[in-house]
């Protein structure tokens, strides 16, 4: 009898096996790996390079000057007339940005702001020319000119749509942009040409303009950097259009008045192009959270 049960125990036990086959077991859950979800707000710092180029000076309307002895103070020279060439302009930025974002479906919508500090310039010279004015006669410039403009900081408010494909936020961003430019030029010799004093004019510009660009942004989720973080690449374009400089310039050197060569009232046209890298911070997690099947 006890031999008995002990084969049927057996047997029972050599059986389930099978029967769990035949039955079908329900695979225990497993977590899928989470998506990334770019909802939510981030701050961060950016370095980069830009390039752009200032278009040089022309006379306007309202250009006033004296560049000869005798014809006094208050010479009017026809506008549009080339003053001083154009030039490229070079340098480096770095500063800072935040902004917010809100996903839906692999569509993301934010908005955005930075500022950074730059050390962009660019210089042309020399340059000799003749200005029609109201005199009988083109007004001669035989004066040496050099020209110079630098940035020293630009900002931007801007939209932003973009495409995320996991980790990876591709995006385009447009709105507005604002600028300081220091412009400056120089002109060596007198009045009646060759050599003799320098006379210097600056003038500090607060400009404001459009910008429109993309780039992307890539989540840094891996066990070996904390969650939160990502990285960036992007570029801007930034026009500020046309503008009258030298309205009101600051006289650093050599006479002013009806004795100083200086043109006043001159227009000219910026534009940027920027480069930059960034490492931002997004409060809460990019995770989802985690979803079962």
């Amino acid at each position: 009898m006890k031999k008995l049960l002990l084969g049927t125990v057996a047997l029972a036990a050599l059986g389930v096996p099978a029967i769990a086959a035949d039955m079908g077991v329900r695979p225990v859950a497993r977590p899928v790996v989470a998506y990334t979800n770019w909802t939510g707000c981030h701050v961060g710092g950016l370095v980069g390079i830009e390039s752009g180029s200032n278009s040089g000076y022309t006379t306007t309307s309202g250009t006033l000057g004296k560049t000869i002895p005798g014809a006094g103070p208050g010479v009017v020279f026809s506008p549009g007339q080339p003053w001083a060439q154009g030039f490229n302009m070079n340098g480096f930025n770095g500063g800072g940005y935040g902004g917010c974002d809100y996903q839906v479906g692999v569509w993301v919508f934010g908005i955005e702001g930075d500022w950074s500090i730059e050390n962009k310039s660019g210089q042309a010279g020399p340059r000799t020319t003749a200005l029609a004015s109201n005199l009988a006669t083109p007004t001669p410039l035989p004066q040496t000119v050099y020209t110079e403009a630098q940035e020293r900081w630009y900002a931007t408010a801007r939209g932003r749509l973009g495409y995320a494909v996991d980790k990876w936020l591709f995006f385009v961003s447009g709105g507005a942009a604002w600028t300081k430019v220091d412009s400056s030029y120089s002109v060596l010799g007198t009045p009646a040409g060759g050599s003799g004093a320098t006379y210097f004019a600056l003038q500090n510009d607060r400009r404001s303009g459009w910008t429109a660009g993309g780039g992307f942004d890539y989540a840094l989720t891996t066990a070996s950097l904390m969650p939160g973080w990502s990285l960036r690449v992007e570029y801007l374009y930034i026009n500020f259009g046309s503008y009258n400089t030298f309205t009101n310039p600051t006289i650093a050197a050599g006479p002013a008045g009806p004795t100083g060569p200086y043109i006043f009232n001159l227009n000219t046209k910026l534009t940027d192009n920027v480069l930059r890298v960034g490492l931002s911070y997004k409060f809460g997690n990019y995770a989802a959270p985690v979803a079962y099947k």
